[in-house]
């Protein structure tokens, strides 16, 4: 009869003495001496059960009973005899059962995402849009609450005043005035100066001219009835020079052209001096030394004023300044003395100390100056008890309590007195405080002496 072994035990047997010993079904590897023979054992890992599937496969689906088929039977022969057809069994499908089990799906949680169902999918997108409903409500709310905050804004808000029309008035006579002296002129101006400048005659040139008549004579003479070239100051290159208010208002305009000095490049070959006068041993010859001077190379700066007035015939230019400025004819009337030579010419007076040497009793000196090139100047003695001292004693500082020199815009006539060895250069005739035909005009008293 066999041993029966308890439930909670397993047996195995010793590899000396091959005695068989029960052992806890959980016990783990232990070794040991053997209770039979004594040797040292060691008892086998514990059987572990097989793991069962997390997912039991579903058993499989047992199709239907197919109908029975009538199926023809051949004629009997002789030979073979054919039994009837309903003796002839139906055969079965190998996979047919009474009963189709049912199939088991894992956990949701094992599904993959290509095993969902086109049905949830759908359901999702139903609860997106579900969840945007509220949203579109809240927008919806909002969009309505603005629109109605405006509203009572826009109605209880005061009204917008605007301010009103103003139709643009037809400028006056007098707005046409203040246009044209503040800068309506310039426009005038430019074109007469350009008209002057093109013309190549005398004769041209007159209808142009401040007081054009009566200067006919002298214009004649002083260009001696040839060709007049003035490209070399063209109207585009004047500038405008803004006179006092008070003297626009007279009907006072000025322009003026400035070119400095500049040194001919093509002419400029200055010889070269020798070692012994550059270093200072020898003096350079008079030659060597008019050759050397870098003035000679240089052209002469050109500064032109002119000055117009507004006549009944609309603006004219004033002739006389125009051509002293730019012919420099103060300078060449100074530079070259001739007895007896007499020229009238607009100036800056102003009161100076007398040249070294040359001091008169009884007299004053005055200095007279280009207002274009101020550097073309000269001093002139003027005795305190004639007309023109008289006269010239408003811009006295010298004595005076006046601090400082005062100069002043004048029209004088100079003439060379003396003899040829030793001219002499006075003031033979003041004609006018500021410039004759512009702001000044001769008196009773300098037109007698005239």
């Amino acid at each position: 009869m066999s041993e029966t072994i308890p439930a909670d035990r397993r047996d195995f047997l010793c590899v000396h003495c091959d005695g068989k010993i029960l052992i806890p079904l959980d016990l783990p590897p232990t070794t040991g001496p053997c209770p039979h023979c004594g040797e040292t054992i060691t008892s086998p890992a514990a059987e572990l059960p097989q793991p069962q599937p997390a997912f039991p496969l579903p058993p499989a689906v047992v199709a239907p009973t197919p109908l029975p088929v009538e199926t023809p039977v051949p004629a009997p022969t002789e030979s073979r005899p054919v039994p009837p057809p309903e003796q002839i069994p139906a055969t079965p499908h190998p996979l047919a059962s009474e009963e189709a089990p049912k199939i088991v799906l894992p956990h949701h949680e094992h599904i993959s995402e290509h095993n969902i169902p086109k049905k949830k999918a759908a359901q999702k997108g139903n609860a997106r849009r579900s969840a945007l409903i509220p949203v579109m409500l809240v927008l919806l709310v909002l969009s309505l609450a603005g629109g109605g905050i405006f509203y009572f804004l826009s109605k209880n808000r005061e009204p917008l005043i605007l301010p009103p029309l103003v139709k643009a008035k037809t400028p006056t006579a007098e707005d046409q005035e203040a246009n044209y002296i503040r800068s309506g002129w310039q426009k005038e101006a430019h074109s007469l100066l350009d008209k002057y400048l093109s013309a190549a005659d005398p004769q041209q040139k007159l209808p142009f001219i401040l007081n054009g008549g009566t200067l006919a004579p002298k214009v004649e003479d002083f260009y001696g009835g040839g060709e007049i070239l003035d490209a070399d100051t063209p109207a585009a290159a004047f500038s405008v020079y803004e006179l006092s208010e008070e003297d626009r208002k007279r009907g006072l305009f000025m322009m003026f052209y400035d070119q400095p000095a500049q040194f001919e490049i093509k002419e400029f070959f200055r010889p070269l001096a020798s070692l012994e006068v550059q270093y200072g041993l020898d003096e350079a010859d008079l030659l060597l030394d008019a050759l050397s001077q870098a003035g000679n190379f240089e052209t002469q700066p050109m500064k032109v004023h002119a000055f117009f007035k507004r006549t009944e015939e609309g603006l004219k230019l004033d002739w006389e300044i125009f051509t002293q400025t730019k012919y420099r004819t103060l300078r060449n009337f100074v530079s070259l003395p001739e007895v007896g030579l007499t020229g009238i010419f607009r100036v800056f007076i102003v009161e100076d100390v007398p040249e070294k040497g040359n001091a008169i009793a009884g007299t004053r000196t005055y200095r007279v100056a280009d207002p274009a090139h101020t550097g073309d100047t000269v001093r002139v003695n003027v005795r305190v008890d004639t007309e023109v001292g008289r006269t010239l004693s408003l811009i006295n500082w010298r004595g005076t309590k006046e601090s400082r020199p005062i100069t002043r815009t004048a029209t004088v006539e100079l003439k060379w007195t003396g003899d040829v060895e030793s001219p002499k250069l006075e003031i033979s005739r003041f004609v006018c405080w500021e410039f004759l035909g512009l702001g000044g005009q001769q008196t009773e008293s300098t037109a007698s002496t005239q």
